[in-house]
């Protein structure tokens, strides 16, 4: 069993045995935690240079203060609360500084809905370029919200959690957490709406429309195309999400389907190899 993205299993036991000096429990801990911190992190910033930086930094956060878990609330919620307190005080990064808003987001897709699209030959040569267009575009548009909105909408949207759960975790009123996320749902329905081809098939965009838009403006480099690169991607990536999405009738819940359905982002090899070196009075045997 997972709740947000977490393994259950055994882990109460587990985190028991971490807080009284178990080196093993707490590796184990940190193993299972480290896969959706880090995807966590790569929602927020935008940039898996970025979210390797910014998740190392949470997984930091969540060691030294694994002492402080004393069990009121369930052990994920205390975990993510603690993610979202780091993400929130990091300093604004390229990717996220970089995009100055929907508006300009949109702007740039709307010039390009009539590009022509490659040819089938051109379709598979350039495959992992499409997807790399689809898991920046997407992932930009989360950029879109603001610091605050973009929280809610992973924690609400796409992690699942109760407006009481989500509000703890952001020290707000669940009120104040509805707000947020019912801003963060109008932002995504003004930038998908009648554009996105993954929520409405129907829609122009196409991520095949973009290539060379997105390579000419520099958002993509054809020899280094990282988003579909990266460690739990598999091409092609499927059009599940289109037949999920259209069974969407509120196209917010459309919008979060093509989340909940991207890859899965395993943390790169670099985040645990760092967090190792740099807790290495707890992370490795005596």
């Amino acid at each position: 069993m997972s709740v947000a993205g977490v393994d259950l299993d055994g882990l109460d036991t587990l985190v028991a045995a971490a807080q009284g000096g178990d080196r093993d429990a707490l590796q184990q801990v940190c193993r299972r935690l480290q896969d959706p911190m880090y995807r966590l992190a790569l929602r927020f910033t935008g940039n898996p240079t970025d979210a390797e930086d910014a998740a190392q930094e949470v997984m930091i956060r969540l060691i030294t203060g694994l002492s402080t878990f004393e069990g009121r609330s369930r052990f994920t919620t205390w975990a993510y609360s603690v993610a979202v307190r780091q993400l929130m005080r990091t300093r604004r990064r390229t990717a996220e500084a970089s995009v100055a808003g929907p508006e300009p987001f949109a702007d740039f897709i709307d010039r390009h809905l009539a590009d022509p699209e490659p040819g089938p030959a051109a379709q598979a040569e350039h495959a992992e370029l499409v997807a790399d267009v689809r898991l920046s575009c997407t992932y930009g548009m989360l950029l879109c919200l603001s610091r605050e909105q973009r929280v809610a909408y992973l924690l609400g949207d796409l992690l699942g959690f109760t407006d009481t759960d989500a509000a703890g975790i952001c020290a707000i009123t669940a009120a104040a957490f509805r707000q947020r996320l019912a801003r963060a749902r109008a932002v995504m329905r003004q930038l998908m709406a009648g554009r996105c081809g993954l929520v409405r098939e129907h829609n122009p965009c196409r991520c095949r429309r973009l290539t060379a838009a997105s390579t000419a403006h520099g958002l993509l480099d054809p020899a280094d195309p990282r988003w579909a690169r990266h460690a739990g991607v598999t091409l092609p990536i499927t059009t599940d999400t289109l037949n999920r999405a259209a069974a969407e009738l509120d196209l917010a819940a459309a919008a979060a389907e093509v989340y909940r359905t991207d890859p899965g982002f395993a943390a790169p090899a670099a985040v645990w190899d760092n967090l190792a070196h740099s807790m290495s009075e707890l992370l490795t045997q005596p």
